[in-house]
Parts: C-alpha cells; structure tokens; sequence
C-alpha cells in the first residue's frame, strides 16, 4: 500500500510535468489558422472542383447560391451516386430552391430504378437524354423531390405498367391538379 505522502508528491511531480506539454501542444498553429478561416465558399468551391467542376465555374456558381454548401452538397450527392457529369449535376442544383433534396431525390431514383436500366430513352427537342440525366430534370422539376422519388420508386415497382421513365412524368403530372380524376372540373380564370 502506498502512503498519502508519495502519493501527493508523485501527483504534483505529474501534474508539474503536463503543464508544460499541454501548453506547448496549445501552441500549435492549427491546419485551419494556416490556410485562413474557411467559410462555406471555401468549402463549396472545393467540393465542386473535386467533383470535376471547374474552377471559374465553380466560383461563379458558389458566389451566386444562396447556400453555397448545400449547392456543392447536391453536386456531391448527384455525382456519387449517378453516372451524371459534374456539369450537369451543377446545373440540376443550382436551379432549386431545395439542392440536397434534389441530390437525395436522383440518388434514391437511381439507386432503386435505375440501377441497371438503360432502356426508353426520353427526347427533349433536338437531344436525348440518359435516363439517370431525365431523373435529374424529373426531380429538379418536382416541387417536393422527396416525395417525387417515394412515387418513382412505387410506380416503378409495377414494371408491367411503368417503365422508370413513365413513372417519372406520371409523378410529375400528379403534382399539378389531377385532370384524369376530375376531367369535369374547369379552373376558374383569377381576376
């Protein structure tokens, strides 16, 4: 058994000798102290050009969002999980109000439909549009794109019916009035 005595004194001899380094580790510049304060520019210009966005498109795009990090975010989300390009995925996210829902939204179509699927491809004018490029325009169009790719997915369950594509622009159509169910309702003119 040790006495009180050497104890104290081996305490003190250890808290004598952690002061010292403690301070000394206090001292440090920090990785962050160096290379400026980050602010979500920082960290939204980053991220885009790490996604392959460049860098002039990638200042351009950060100075004009609302929330710079939601915006790189989305383009994260889009380009992890999606054959998408960088360029694409920037411009889906920045026409939204609500970025990372439209990056979860591309990602949960993709993931659940469009795994494999290459078929019926969409025409837009003149160019043709991937399937994974239609989930974007389709979630980007959606006003609640959470609740656009819970409907995608359930529609493209039924794979008699739906096709992913199909699914798609039906779940669009749904988020406006639905003419089919009630063809005998005509909207009143807003004076």
């Amino acid at each position: 058994m040790m006495k009180p005595e050497i104890f104290q004194s081996c305490l003190r001899k250890t808290a004598l000798l952690s002061l010292p380094v403690g301070l000394m580790l206090l001292s440090l510049p920090m990785p962050q102290a160096q290379a400026g304060n980050w602010n979500q520019f920082d960290v939204c210009v980053g991220q885009l050009k790490d996604s392959g966005v460049a860098a002039d498109k990638a200042g351009t795009a950060c100075s004009g969002a609302l929330i710079p990090k939601e915006l790189s975010e989305c383009v994260v989300i889009v380009r992890r999980n999606s054959p998408i390009d960088a360029d694409n995925a920037l411009q889906g996210c920045y026409q939204v109000r609500r970025p990372i829902d439209l990056g979860n939204c591309v990602a949960d179509i993709q993931r659940a439909t469009l795994g494999g699927y290459t078929g019926d491809k969409t025409t837009t004018g003149t160019t043709t549009d991937s399937p994974s490029l239609a989930a974007l325009n389709s979630c980007r169009k959606s006003l609640l794109p959470g609740r656009h790719s819970e409907c995608v997915i359930a529609l493209s369950r039924d794979t008699a019916t739906y096709t992913p594509i199909k699914a798609m622009d039906t779940c669009l159509a749904a988020e406006d009035f639905p003419k089919d169910l009630f063809p005998a309702y005509v909207q009143q003119p807003v004076q």
